[in-house]
C-alpha cells in the first residue's frame, strides 16, 4: 500500500503484542468496531488537548498488519478566576469530549439548564422514537425550555445525558421527567457564570432587585431595557446573583437579563399603514395607524412563532423593518 506520509507503520512487535493481550483479558477481539461516538472520560480539569492513536488494521492468518495515526484535539475550559465575581466548574467535575470533538456541558445535580436549540424529552437514555416523550421546539431566548438536572446516565454507545425534571411553570410538561442531551449546542446553564459591567433587563415583565442575596425584600423594579451597572457576581447554592452598584441584589438568569449594553428601540415611524393589536399573536386588531405615523415604543416581545413584536400603548405592532424605522 502507499501510506501517505502523516500516517507510520503499524504497531511495534511490543506494542502488538500488549494490545492482544489486553483485548484478550476484557474478551474483546481485534476485528470488534468502536462505537461511532465513543466517549473520552474523566480528563483532568484545565488540561489543553488530549492525543488520540487510530489504528487501521488488517489480518490474516494471525498476522497483524495495517497503520496508525495520531490526532490531537483541543480542548476548551470554561473561564474560571478565584474572585467572587467568576464562578468555574465545581473541583468535583471533569469535562467529557469525544473522538470527534463534540463538546458536551457537564453541570452539578440541581443545576438548572435551558435548550438553546430544538431537543427531546426521552424515556430512555438511549434516544430513540419511541422512547420520546415531547419536543421541545427552538425557542427566543426569554421563552426558552428550562430542565432541572436530577442526575446522570449513559446511552448504550455511551452518549452522556442528563436526567432532569420539566420546571417550566405554567406548561403542559411542567413536572415531567425523563433524558435530554448534555451537548452544549443545544443545552447551556441558565445562570450566567461570569460577571459583566452592564447588564440589560430583557424579560417583557422586568425584573425585581432585593436587598438580599436569597432575592428576599424587593427593593426595586426595573424594566425591560433598562440598562444596569454590575458590581460583581456571587454565587448562592445553585444559582447566582448579580451586585449592583447600589448594592441590590437581582438575577443573573439569562432568560431575564443579558450581559452588555443591549439597544432598543424607544420610538418608530412606520413606512407603510400598519394595525395595533390586543395582544402578541395579533389575534384581534384594535387600531389603524397611517404611514409616517410616530408611535413611542414600551418594549418588545415575540409572538408563539418566535416573531418580534414591539409593545407599544393598548397593544402591540409590527417589529418588521419593511413596515416600520426606528427612529431611536
Amino acid at each position: 500500500m502507499n501510506a501517505t506520509t502523516q500516517y507510520r507503520q503499524w504497531l511495534a512487535q511490543s506494542e502488538r503484542d500488549s494490545l492482544i493481550s489486553s483485548m484478550a483479558l476484557t474478551n474483546n477481539q481485534p476485528n470488534e468496531s468502536i462505537p461511532v461516538d465513543p466517549q473520552i472520560t474523566n480528563i483532568p480539569s484545565g488540561t489543553k488537548s488530549i492525543q488520540v492513536r487510530a489504528a487501521f488494521y488488517r489480518t490474516a492468518s494471525g498476522y497483524y498488519d495495517g497503520l496508525t495515526q495520531d490526532y490531537n484535539i483541543p480542548l476548551k475550559w470554561p473561564s474560571s478566576s478565584s474572585t467572587e465575581t467568576s464562578t468555574s466548574t465545581p473541583a468535583s467535575a471533569t469535562s467529557t469530549t469525544s473522538a470527534n470533538t463534540t463538546a458536551t456541558t457537564e453541570v452539578s445535580k440541581q443545576t438548572v439548564v435551558y435548550a438553546t436549540k430544538k431537543i427531546g424529552l426521552y424515556g430512555d437514555a438511549t434516544f430513540t422514537k419511541k422512547v420520546r416523550q415531547h419536543w421541545y421546539p427552538k425557542q427566543r431566548r426569554i421563552y426558552r425550555p428550562m430542565f432541572k438536572v436530577t442526575g446522570y446516565a449513559k446511552s448504550t454507545a455511551g452518549r452522556a445525558r442528563y436526567l432532569v425534571k420539566d420546571v417550566n411553570h405554567h406548561s403542559k410538561t411542567y413536572g415531567d421527567t425523563g433524558y435530554i442531551t448534555t451537548r452544549a449546542a443545544y443545552v447551556q446553564p441558565v445562570y450566567y457564570q461570569q460577571a459583566s459591567k452592564k447588564i440589560t433587563v430583557i424579560n417583557p415583565q422586568g425584573v425585581n432587585a432585593y436587598r438580599q442575596k436569597s432575592l428576599t425584600g424587593k427593593a426595586h423594579h426595573y424594566r425591560q431595557g433598562q440598562v444596569l451597572t454590575v458590581k460583581k457576581l456571587v454565587r448562592h447554592n445553585l444559582t447566582t446573583r448579580y451586585v449592583l452598584k447600589n448594592g441590590e441584589y437581582l438575577t443573573a438568569n439569562k432568560k431575564l437579563v443579558q450581559n452588555g449594553r443591549i439597544k432598543s428601540a424607544k420610538s418608530i415611524k412606520t413606512k407603510t399603514p400598519i394595525n395595533r393589536y390586543r395582544d402578541v399573536n395579533f389575534t384581534k386588531r384594535q387600531r389603524h395607524y397611517r404611514k409616517h405615523a410616530t408611535i413611542a415604543i414600551k418594549g418588545w416581545d415575540y409572538s408563539a412563532a418566535g416573531t418580534k413584536r414591539y409593545r407599544v400603548a393598548g397593544g402591540y405592532i409590527t417589529a418588521n423593518s419593511r413596515f416600520i424605522h426606528v427612529v431611536k
